[in-house]
């Protein structure tokens, strides 16, 4: 009997569910629209950013096991192209992405929303946050809504979108689960391949952030990584820190002030005499030879006042212009002329961001590397070990043959 009764429970439980499932539901077909709507709002902001590099390898003239034996290579040089994320800052055309797709480019391609592509001219790059500054002569560009990062609260439901694995606009849904000591979001949202510099949005469809690093943990052999693509965990830096920064730059691109890169005693005058106190390597003075020490007395023939004065007739020259630098080293009066470079932020860098050093092959400096996530540490020691023994070996049969000849 309470068999039966369990049976005829069990059968109405199971019909009222059928009859909720069959019925539209309201609430869901609404989050739906406004999921779809927010998606479609943001995509706008959101640009591929690809970069064309070289690759430069070696292969073996001879195949199967006499390659072993034989030292003929050939040298080879093929194209490749770095796809990921980035935002449009605002309508002059201004692009923000990460730095890490950028190494060793050789030309850089943005593509918008609607698949228009542009080619992007290279500012450069703030070290302290390793975010980089294209632009594009493009007046069709739409700036985006800015949030204000402040009001972002503890488990805030967010939503991130960039290119992953080709795709545009690649949408994914996480909370703020936490901040850095450095502020920086800690953000519970899966991150793909090429997500990396693309945006994150509140639900108003307003930016955020910009994710700038996925949260790894070290993988064994104990599950497929191979198959992992995406990571659960990634940091973001808030908009609001990100318009601090970039404004400036933008602020100094466009002011086009020049930079000889020195600094004067700021007690200079009470001697009358304006003495460096340092020299900026890699600055225009350091190029021309200019050391801590010297007497600066003319600038483009013009009598030096003060360090305001000089400072102010550097700024006022427009950079990749000549100037003359009349000076005195021990009791000798000299001229040199420096090429004055663009001012920038103190942490910006316009040079082209390098690669990283390739990895080491040596058994010391094992333990030193990152690993990738398919190995675990202590495997792929074993497996370094193994290729440098195997390479030992290959030596001692090369020298034998050679013997033998």
């Amino acid at each position: 009997m309470q068999i039966k009764k369990s049976i005829l429970c069990f059968g109405i439980a199971t019909s009222f569910l059928s009859a909720a499932y069959s019925q539209e539901s309201p609430v869901l077909e609404k989050l739906q629209t406004e999921v779809t709507n927010l998606i479609h709002l943001a995509k706008y902001s959101v640009v591929t950013i690809a970069a064309k590099t070289s690759h430069s390898y070696t292969v073996e003239d001879d195949a199967g096991i006499l390659s072993l034996f034989k030292e003929n290579r050939k040298a080879k040089k093929d194209k490749l192209w770095k796809v990921g994320s980035g935002i449009i800052y605002d309508s002059n055309g201004y692009i923000i992405t990460r730095s890490s797709y950028l190494a060793d480019f050789e030309a850089i391609e943005v593509k918008l929303y609607n698949n228009q592509k542009y080619e992007a001219e290279y500012i450069g790059t703030d070290e302290t946050t390793g975010l980089a500054l294209l632009k594009i002569a493009s007046g069709l560009v739409e700036p985006p809504k800015m949030g204000d990062s402040s009001e972002l609260s503890l488990y805030s439901l967010v939503m991130v979108l960039g290119n992953s694995m080709g795709i545009s606009p690649f949408a994914s849904f996480g909370l703020i689960s936490g901040y850095t000591p450095e502020n920086i979001l800690i953000l519970s949202a899966p991150i793909n391949p090429g997500n990396i510099g693309g945006p994150v949005f509140n639900l108003k469809g307003e930016i955020v952030g910009i994710v700038t690093a996925q949260v790894e943990t070290d993988v064994s052999f104990s599950r497929p990584a191979f198959m992992d693509y995406s990571h659960q965990n990634s940091l973001a830096l808030p908009i609001n820190q990100v318009r601090q920064i970039i404004d400036k730059i933008i602020k100094m691109n466009d002011e086009n002030k020049g930079l000889l890169g020195v600094e004067l005693y700021p007690d200079s005058l009470k001697n009358n005499k304006l003495i460096l106190k340092s020299v900026i390597p890699g600055s225009p003075a350091d190029r021309v030879g200019l050391k801590k020490g010297d007497q600066l007395l003319k600038y483009n023939e013009v009598d030096l006042n003060n360090n305001e004065h000089i400072g102010k007739l550097i700024e006022e020259t427009k950079p990749g212009t000549s100037v003359s630098i009349n000076f005195i080293r021990d009791n000798r009066s000299l001229n040199v002329f420096p090429c004055l470079d663009k001012k920038w932020p103190e942490s910006f860098n316009p040079r082209k961001p390098q690669s990283l050093n390739p990895m080491p092959l040596n058994q010391n400096d094992a333990a030193s590397i990152q690993f990738p996530v398919i190995f675990s540490p202590s495997k792929f020691r074993q497996l370094n070990s193994r290729m440098i023994q195997m390479e030992n070996e290959i030596r001692s049969l090369k020298i034998q043959l050679q013997k033998q000849q």
